[in-house]
């Protein structure tokens, strides 16, 4: 029946003069999930257009008589083949249901409104692997005696079978092509696209996307008909953080900034520009390398948003994290470089397509001046989607493996409007007005992360409260170190833990009225600088936003990257993630803890702890140049003084172990081990356990999770573990199988993962291991590597034990296997 009204589209088509579509039929097919991989279909003539929740597969194959699908299944009914595959394939739909797998929450809402002669801006993804030159290369079985031999052939076939550069290329223009004059035939156009031979970040190693312009009747026939397309949502504008024109702010004139030194870090400034002759930042601009990428404005860099600008106090933030002082002189810690993308109203212009915008913005700082750390505090209003990487999200994780790791985006989290609500972003006076108080509102879906938080490689900033506000009838929602009522929250895409880390980025101020009135009085407003374009103080109190949260962690990357000049990036996301402490009121219980990691992360990130060691605390990092492959573990010792493991002493230890990684992204799978080309997650040696031990186990069983300790003893309290329970319909939480205190939340999902744990000292043992293990992503080559940093660290709790000076002196290196180094390196203090 699918390929039949197929061939009757085709022909109508042709009698109403719509636009050729590629030659292929299109499909949707709901597998097991837990049994069928999606890759298989290729077996079957079939391209996976992408590979979506509860077993949906939008397929496409250019077989349009589905022959090969038809055999097996034939074959399957006659018990003569095909066992293992056709059983878990459940239904077949067809290409028409697609709107409700690929469109945006808000165009799905709104698709029966679809007006034919509306003109709609929407980004689209369209898949690009070649099945059509696939198929043709298959194996045929009549070159096959048996059935076994012909499966074993289709089986190396597939092994084997790469798409080289060249023909990627030629699919990608063929696709692109086939999609313009689609678009151009109904008076659209494409606004942005990658163009040239190189795989760019709209080009991933699956799909290309782009933004386009066309008519109602248009968009409806490419969702419902172009085979290939997996994603379409519509433009979004970003979120705008309060402000308060009429708050008064002061004069700095005693105070001078200094310029940093020539070979001081560089931090790009992707926002509104910057008011570069400010006097609190013009020792730090990097004039020469000033840039817009705003459409007919490229000439003009400055901040031109009304009552102070936002990019200048995005600047401002990264060189004063806490505040400006008054008097005196301070050496820049970094050079700013100012990379304009909003407009005048602090709008993203509709004629921009993110993705290839930031990869010009990479291109042209990272290469021509080693630029390795972006301040990115634009995020779209609504919360970020979570069945398939967005294009915006996918760009970050694309260029991030481009340069090796050695690259770090720092993005805020997005905020919660006080009044305005969205379709799929209710404002925070809707919540409380349906008694969703402060902070369970927080765990709602709507308050997710923005796009881009949502990206893997990206370090994700939430907000926190400085301090409480309590003057009646005026009260601050959240109270000091508490996460700001307007900051969205995790979980992220597949369950990571988004926002990673959070700053003090303010907090808002109601009062008893009902509804409430929201306001931001200086006390809960950070310090920042202001532009002063249109008049008004150099420094004022007068805006919150996760904005200004995120470039105050920016400062911290940047000390890293003064600090350690040589390091690769992904050390400096290890120390940030590493240096980060919940506040004392999330370990009151494991209830306080779960609401903590949602809307907090790891929490608050320290600038000491990440930059080196104290009396008491030592952190360990693994060598600048560590890689792994799939099936590969590396193991890690480390050595524990003799002091500590005495039975009588009983010190308590606290544990931090942080990976950062980064692996390949692809934007038509489902999850995270489809969309990196490699994953990669650690686990550590339980009581008791010795090194010898601990290795063979991680080698032989390093795809199960956790680990079987010596007899009798178990592993550590570690507070989320690697495995995370789905809540029941009761409202509890299974406990069974799940290592970590904190139940619902896998420190393994995203390229970071930390974890914690406080044990007694004896527990440590004299040999203490880490194994960071590979696991087979969507690249199938046995060769491919990864790049990773390995993070320890070691604190004694509430005393001043010096165990700094005792683990220096007892650390080195420890040959597990002859093609394995296991080392550790101490940063000096």
């Amino acid at each position: 029946m699918i390929t039949i009204n197929w061939q009757e589209e085709q022909k109508k088509r042709q009698e109403e003069g719509k636009p050729d579509l590629p030659d292929a039929v299109s499909f949707i097919l709901q597998v097991d999930p837990d049994a069928f991989d999606a890759d298989n279909l290729r077996s079957f003539g079939i391209e996976v257009v992408a590979d979506l929740e509860e077993g949906y597969i939008i397929g496409a194959s250019a077989d349009t008589e589905l022959s090969e699908l038809r055999k097996k299944i034939v074959n399957f009914i006659n018990s003569e083949t095909g066992r293992g595959k056709v059983p878990a394939i459940w239904e077949l739909l067809e290409g028409t249901n697609r709107p409700e797998f690929i469109l945006s929450d808000k165009l799905r809402t709104g698709w029966d409104q679809i007006q034919d002669n509306q003109e709609y801006i929407v980004d689209v993804g369209i898949s690009c692997i070649d099945i059509q030159e696939q198929y043709s290369r298959c194996p045929k079985r009549e070159r096959y005696k048996t059935d076994e031999s012909f499966q074993q052939g289709i089986e190396r076939w597939l092994s084997k079978y790469k798409l080289t550069r060249e023909e990627w290329d030629n699919l990608y223009f063929e696709r692109s092509d086939k999609l313009e004059e689609f678009v151009r035939q109904y008076r659209g156009e494409i606004l942005h696209n990658i163009e040239g031979n190189e795989i760019g970040v709209s080009r991933l190693p699956d799909s290309f996307s782009c933004r386009i312009r066309i008519s109602g009747n248009g968009l409806r026939d490419l969702v419902l008909n172009f085979p290939y397309i997996f994603d379409v949502c519509e433009y979004e504008d970003i979120d705008l953080p309060p402000v308060d024109p009429d708050a008064a702010g002061d004069y700095r004139d005693g105070f001078e900034l200094e310029p940093p030194e020539s070979n001081a870090p560089k931090v790009c400034v992707i926002d509104s520009g910057i008011q570069e002759r400010h006097p609190l930042l013009r020792g730090a601009i990097d004039e020469a390398n000033s840039r817009s990428w705003v459409p007919g404005e490229l000439d003009q860099t400055a901040d031109y948003v009304p009552n102070g600008g936002h990019g200048t106090r995005v600047a401002g933030a990264v060189i004063y994290p806490r505040e400006v002082p008054r008097t005196g002189q301070l050496q820049s810690i970094c050079w700013l470089q100012n990379a304009r993308m909003l407009d005048h109203d602090n709008h993203l212009p509709r004629n921009i397509f993110p993705p290839e915008v930031l990869e010009e913005i990479v291109d042209f700082y990272f290469r021509r001046t080693s630029t390795r750390l972006f301040n990115h505090s634009i995020t779209t209003i609504t919360p970020c989607r979570t069945q398939l990487m967005t294009a915006w999200a996918a760009a970050i994780d694309k260029l991030t493996w481009n340069m090796g790791g050695d690259l770090l985006f720092i993005v805020a989290a997005g905020n919660l409007n006080a009044s305005a609500n969205f379709p799929t972003r209710p404002a925070i006076a809707s919540h409380l007005g349906a008694g969703r108080n402060y902070p369970d509102y927080l765990l709602s879906p709507s308050v997710r992360i923005a796009s881009p938080g949502q990206s893997f490689q990206a370090l994700t900033v939430g907000s926190v409260a400085h301090a409480t506000y309590d003057s009646p009838p005026l009260r601050s929602l959240a109270d000091a170190d508490y996460p700001s009522a307007f900051s969205c929250t995790g979980l992220g895409i597949w369950n990571t833990i988004k926002p990673e880390v959070v700053e003090y980025g303010g907090d808002l101020v109601i009062d008893s009225s009902t509804p409430p009135n929201f306001t931001i009085p200086e006390p809960v407003c950070p310090e920042l600088v202001r532009a002063t374009r249109e008049g008004g103080p150099v420094v004022s109190r007068n805006r919150v936003g996760t904005s200004f949260a995120a470039p105050k962690v920016t400062h911290i990357a940047a000390a890293l990257a003064a600090a350690y000049p040589e390091a690769n990036a992904l050390l400096y996301r290890a120390l940030i993630v590493q240096s980060a402490r919940l506040p004392a009121w999330a370990e009151e219980s494991d209830e306080k803890r779960y609401h903590a990691i949602r809307t907090m992360g790891y929490g608050i990130p320290d600038l000491d702890r990440a930059l080196g060691n104290s009396l008491s605390r030592i952190t360990l990092t693994t060598p600048s140049s560590e890689s792994i492959k799939a099936r590969q573990a590396k193991v890690y010792q480390v050595q524990i003084p003799e002091f500590l493991l005495r039975e009588g002493e009983g010190f308590d230890i606290r544990i931090e172990i942080t990976l950062s990684y980064v692996a390949e992204p692809r934007r038509t799978r489902r999850n995270r081990r489809k969309y990196l080309s490699t994953w990669l997650d650690w686990t550590c040696s339980k009581r008791g356990q010795d090194p010898d031990t601990f290795l063979a186990k991680v080698l032989k069983e390093y795809d199960q999770a956790p680990l079987d300790a010596d007899e009798g003893e178990g592993g550590f309290p570690w507070t989320l573990g690697r495995r995370r329970a789905r809540r029941r319909d009761d409202g509890t939480v299974p406990s069974q199988g799940i290592d970590g205190i904190v139940k619902e939340v896998s420190r393994s999902a995203g390229t970071i993962q930390k974890d914690w744990a406080i044990v007694k000292s004896y527990d440590l043992r004299e040999g203490f291991c880490v194994g960071v293990v590979g696991h087979v992503g969507w690249n199938k080559n046995p060769e491919a590597t990864v790049p990773f940093s390995l993070v320890v660290s070691f604190e004694a709790v509430n005393s001043e034990i010096p165990i700094y000076a005792a683990f220096a002196q007892v650390q080195q290196s420890l040959q597990v296997q002859p093609q394995q180094q296991v080392s550790v390196t101490i940063p000096s203090t």
